[in-house]
């Protein structure tokens, strides 16, 4: 028999859909020698579906198995799995979980070790060979997904949970194969609350900027996790579609991922675990060093008489305050009046509005309609997150409202690290596991300028 030091094993990326709540399975089938079905017990945390769907059950999960006592398990270079993406079903009523398509090796073999990968939702799968083989005692068998890539709309983003185990015919064959699923993203709400001084604000998206978006997850074996690497940043974005509300920031919290999203697991992101500083404002203004920050998509009305009780202050409209007010990324909106909902997002050319990027759908605004427009405006944030654990970014608008962010360019007022609205922007992190709280910290973030 050939023996294999160390094989790696990798699943193209994929596009992700998931399922939630913890449960424990417990036998129910009770197999003879001569059924040889592999029976799966699942354990998972309590779990975060796609933002509009939250379910009780993994109802399936997709398995990939090896035997790493199979003396052809690479043949002409190419990996032999013994079996390969199978979408693995409960039975009805039943509280564990079998197929027909994965049982244990043949008679005479039921020593045979097996290494079991499974994984929730499906992934786009392509194996390949990722390192050189040599003969050896101690073989390892690795697997990973190359090019996972979370969606950059934050409510198309969906969770990830995987698990793996190892068992033979001869140990495991009555009591079953043990999955203990787990997270292997994190989870981020963004909240706002505050009412400043001078000026009501108003909230129509939010962006997380520079934070991983694409890399490569190894499957968790001697470690309880797995682990990330060749980490590629993005942006997550969520600007607000046909039947939001605009956010109105006022005295108590409210999520600014989407006011659709009533319930309290459901206003969040789900994004790769990450490590990352805060981008410098101050002392990088085009953010060279790829820190993270916040991006609001915001309008801001002043609310004092002698300034002009209505009018909107940002973003700007014109050059009367020093500032080359096209200087500046910006959003518009046709919105409900009596509700401010949003009917359509729109795209302007000229003094025109349109449906398309492409502006060649132009938009007439209907009854009871007004235009609203809204800028960007950057908070710079650290982050630590880790898989598995939810943080909760609370935003404190009560006396200002961030800076420009390193979109902006060039020399001319606004430039990049510019403040909006002067003083400081407090944000409060809660970081808290999907099961119970385990902690709060909390920061204040100084807005530079006077």
């Amino acid at each position: 028999m050939n023996k294999i030091e160390k094989t790696s094993y990798i699943i193209l990326g994929s596009a992700l859909l998931l399922s939630s709540c913890a449960q424990e399975e417990a036998l129910t089938v009770q197999p003879d020698e001569n059924d040889r079905r592999i029976i799966f017990h699942t354990s998972l945390p309590e779990l975060t579906t796609k933002a509009t769907e939250i379910t009780k059950d993994l109802p399936y999960f997709f398995m990939t198995a090896f035997d790493e006592t199979d003396d052809k398990l690479i043949e002409s270079g190419k990996i032999k799995e013994y079996f390969n993406n199978v979408r693995i079903e409960k039975e009805a009523g039943a509280l564990n979980t079998v197929s027909d398509e994965c049982i244990w090796p043949e008679p005479g073999q039921e020593a045979d070790k097996l290494h079991f990968f499974a994984y929730y939702p499906e992934l786009n799968t392509g194996a390949s060979l990722a390192n050189e083989t040599s003969a050896g005692e101690n073989k390892t068998i690795e697997y990973k997904i190359d090019s996972f890539r979370v969606a950059p709309d934050i409510t198309n983003q969906v969770d990830f949970v995987t698990a793996y185990a190892n068992g033979s015919m001869a140990d495991n064959l009555f009591s079953g194969i043990n999955l203990k699923f787990r997270h292997q993203l994190s989870r981020i709400e963004v909240k706002a609350k505050g009412s400043h001084k001078s000026c009501d604000i108003e909230i129509a998206g939010v962006c997380i900027a520079n934070t991983p978006m694409e890399g490569t997850f190894e499957f968790q074996k001697s470690d309880a996790d797995g682990t990330w690497t060749d980490l590629a940043k993005g942006n997550a974005e969520y600007i607000f579609r046909e039947g939001d509300a605009i956010v109105k920031v006022g005295d108590n919290e409210v999520s600014i991922l989407g006011s659709k999203m009533d319930s309290d697991n459901d206003n969040c992101a789900l994004l790769i675990p990450t490590t990352s500083p805060a981008w410098d404002s101050t002392n990088d203004a085009g953010n060279s060093g790829d820190g993270m920050y916040l991006k609001v998509l915001l309008r801001i009305i002043d609310k004092t008489p002698t300034t002009g009780n209505g009018k909107v202050q940002y973003p700007y409209f014109d050059n009367s305050q020093g500032v080359n007010a096209m200087n500046i990324e910006r959003e518009y909106f046709a919105v409900v009046t009596a509700t401010g909902t949003v009917s359509k997002r729109l795209y302007k050319n000229g003094d025109a509005y349109f449906l398309d990027k492409a502006c060649t759908e132009s938009y007439t605004l209907a009854s009871g309609e007004e235009i609203r427009e809204f800028g960007w405006a950057a908070l710079p944030v650290s982050a630590d997150w880790q898989p598995g654990y939810s943080y909760c970014y609370t935003l404190d608008y009560t006396s200002g409202v961030g800076v420009h962010g390193p979109d902006v360019t060039g020399d001319v007022s606004p430039k990049a690290g510019d403040p909006i609205i002067s003083d400081m922007v407090g944000v409060s992190v809660k970081v808290y596991d999907w099961q119970g709280l385990n902690g709060t910290t909390t920061s204040v973030i100084g807005v530079p300028g006077s």
